[in-house]
């Protein structure tokens, strides 16, 4: 039985995570978007036009995390140079298929590694605890 616990534990990211995925998008959004979507600059708050042309809207985060010479502008950077690494004669494919690649496979990789070893050490800790007493 026990067994069957730390099994489910270590797939429920797997099964969460695109669940909630498409729940999202079941409110509305299409399944698989061919553009980026075009919306009107709206004053309280950030929307697509933000995205597509710039954001003035007053920033929430310091500027060493959101501005362009702090960690932000790091990354675009380094992704950007990855892209005409990757796709020399079309940068802004590479920089899209980098960007795919470090976020939506190799982080959630890093981050789903590091919660089974984080199911891993529970149970020897677990173990270890059953034996000691």
């Amino acid at each position: 039985m026990k067994r069957l616990a730390w099994f489910l534990l270590a797939m429920a990211p797997l099964v969460a995570v695109p669940a909630a995925f498409t729940a999202v998008l079941a409110t509305g959004s299409p399944v698989l978007r061919t553009t980026i979507p075009i919306e009107a600059r709206a004053r309280g708050h950030c929307t697509w036009h933000c995205h597509n042309h710039g954001c003035s809207h007053t920033p929430h985060l310091p500027r060493a995390l959101a501005g362009d010479e702090g960690l932000y502008g790091a990354t675009i950077a380094g992704l950007k140079a990855a892209g005409r690494a990757v796709v020399p004669d079309k940068p802004h494919v590479g920089y899209g298929v980098v960007n795919l690649a470090v976020f939506c496979v190799a982080w959630p990789g890093i981050m789903y590694a590091l919660y089974l070893v984080a199911l891993s050490q529970r149970r020897k800790i677990r173990a270890l605890r059953r034996g000691a007493s």
